[in-house]
């Protein structure tokens, strides 16, 4: 058994890892402030493995760390390329504010816990080919601020242990989707699209029957899409195999073009009406144009592999995302 802290544990990836982490009969704690998504109340919430603390992670005192054998930091300003384009200036301050906070206090309460710190796909965000890990250093830096502070994120926590003898993880999640996210919504509760993943946006969009159907750029953009449930058991091998000082690129293994995704959406949605056709719309500057990575290092050093493809992706979100739009 392990004792756990997830910071920024409550949200649509953290909570599936609770899940799993409380299966496999870990003690959990998850710390929120529900910036994004919310308050909410996961049915985990009465385990009584499980303890959840409402804060803002930079404001923690650094005994409330003491006693953990991992800390995940999930916690980050995040969302769809819309999103991070807006605010680049807060995504990089308030980003780096949390991680270095949680390292201060991993090192101060947790000497010996091992940090396990949540990157992103996007500091790859220029490559032009299939990367592996080792093409993080080795790779044009990325454009847009929230890749670019995730990436600077990494040397961060090699530089806690190149100086201070921290254990650590890096992960870069890949397109993490699956049942339970949802499009972002304005204040009358209207889909703002672009502001989340592209997956639940499609899916909101096939099933209200958006007409034409409404695309960033050509459509032509390559995305890897990672299930939550295969990503969450990612995270429990990792844990399972203790292993430490290592970075893993953790992705499905189906690449997709967007315009593709959008058509396979309205299918499996609209299954007797034919597709609408596109409505192009002005791409952000910077989009990404191709993001496709591969997993050998989880592979060889955690047994994993992507179990789930794209249609069980979007099966379940489709399931999940009609129970959010019936009438209640």
């Amino acid at each position: 058994m392990a004792r756990i802290l997830m910071l920024g544990g409550s949200g649509f990836i953290g909570s599936y890892m609770a899940r799993r982490f409380l299966n496999a009969g870990h003690e959990v704690t998850s710390v929120d402030n529900f910036s994004k998504y919310g308050m909410l109340k996961h049915d985990y919430f009465d385990n009584k493995r499980f303890r959840h603390i409402s804060s803002d992670i930079r404001t923690m005192s650094p005994a409330e760390y003491k006693g953990y054998d991992y800390v995940f930091c999930l916690a980050a300003l995040i969302g769809g390329i819309g999103y991070i384009q807006r605010i680049p200036y807060q995504i990089a301050k308030v980003n780096t504010q949390i991680l270095t906070s949680a390292i201060d206090a991993t090192l101060a309460a947790a000497p010996d816990a091992t940090f396990v710190y949540f990157s992103s796909s996007m500091v790859y965000q220029r490559a032009q080919k299939e990367f592996v890990e080792a093409d993080a250093y080795n790779q044009l830096v990325p454009t847009i601020t929230y890749g670019l502070q995730k990436l600077f994120g990494e040397f961060i926590v090699t530089g806690a242990n190149q100086e201070y003898g921290m254990k650590y993880v890096i992960v870069r999640p890949f397109n993490v989707v699956g049942g339970g996210e949802m499009p972002k919504f304005d204040a009358g509760n209207r889909p703002d699209f672009g502001n989340a993943h592209v997956v639940p946006d499609f899916v909101y969009k096939a099933l209200t029957r958006q007409s034409p159907f409404e695309i960033m750029g050509d459509g032509k953009q390559i995305r890897t899409l990672t299930h939550v449930e295969d990503f969450a058991d990612a995270m429990d091998l990792l844990v399972k195999k203790k292993v430490k000082n290592e970075d893993f690129n953790i992705c499905g293994d189906e690449p997709v073009t967007v315009a593709d995704l959008a058509m396979r959406t309205w299918k499996k949605v609209n299954m007797s009406m034919p597709f609408p056709g596109f409505k192009h719309l002005k791409a952000p500057n910077d989009d990404v144009r191709f993001r496709i990575g591969k997993t050998y290092k989880a592979r060889k050093l955690l047994g994993w592999s992507p179990k789930r493809g794209v249609d069980d992706v979007l099966d379940d979100s489709i399931k999940s995302m009609r129970a959010y739009l019936e009438p209640k």
